[in-house]
């Protein structure tokens, strides 16, 4: 069943569209609730896939295993990968930036 979307959602995700075919940059439409492979999954965070079986072995990114060792990571969790490691490099800028303040506040003392 398909959700309703507004018409302000629908430009929106549109213009969205519109600025990854411009800007030449990969687009990836999936549920939520869709399955990817390491593979797929590495290609989407920009890493290798020895860097994410590391993530996936340290349990930061939750995954199924499939047979008797294979893996595949949900799409919500990727996501939620995503915008967790989003947040810890930004808090680690607003770090830096009251760190580089507090220097230039003290060289301005001297």
């Amino acid at each position: 069943m398909a959700a309703s979307m507004d018409a302000g959602s629908a430009r929106s995700l549109l213009e969205t569209v519109v600025g990854s075919v411009e800007t030449g940059r990969d687009l990836i439409v999936a549920r939520v609730d869709d399955y990817v492979t390491p593979s797929q999954a590495a290609r989407i965070l920009g890493v290798s896939r020895t860097h994410l079986y590391k993530v996936l072995d340290s349990g930061a990114l939750p995954c199924a295993i499939v047979g008797s060792k294979d893996r595949r990571i949900r799409m919500a969790d990727l996501r939620n990968y995503v915008a967790r490691a989003e947040e810890l490099r930004k808090a680690a800028a607003r770090r830096a930036a009251r760190a580089d303040q507090g220097y230039s506040e003290a060289l301005d003392s001297m």
